[in-house]
């Protein structure tokens, strides 16, 4: 199946979890260090990445001087929730719940993990009561 324009690669996950972290503008040299800093990819596929990402709206770039300078043009929980919906559509006809019923069903969570999950539910029951 072909990936959606608004669906991110993982080499393009990789660049825009680098970006989302740095917080302020940056470049293809600080993404290209911060995320392969053994020299895993070249200059010029970061480049392409990003080029990429701002083709497809999740990054906007501004030149300055000679250098260009990136920036998300949309936010990482916006993107993630974005990314949840199409598997949830795909795998389980778009119902959430039905997601993490599964999740919860399929004996992989640790005593820890669903114990963390109870105090998020009672968390937002809360919140929600407020």
């Amino acid at each position: 199946m072909a990936r959606r324009k608004s669906q991110l690669t993982p080499p393009e996950w990789e660049v825009m979890e680098i970006i989302w972290q740095k917080k302020k503008p940056v470049t293809v040299r600080e993404v290209l260090e911060s995320a392969y800093p053994g020299g895993e990819k070249a200059y010029t596929t970061v480049q392409t990445i990003m080029n990429n990402l701002v083709q497809k709206g999740f990054l906007s770039r501004t030149k300055i001087g000679m250098v260009n300078h990136y920036r998300p043009a949309r936010e990482q929980m916006r993107t993630l929730m974005d990314e949840i919906k199409i598997f949830a559509n795909r795998t389980f006809g778009g119902s959430l719940n039905a997601l993490v019923s599964f999740l919860i069903n399929s004996n992989t969570l640790s005593p820890e993990e669903i114990s963390e999950l109870k105090q998020l539910i009672e968390q937002k029951e809360q919140e929600n009561q407020s």
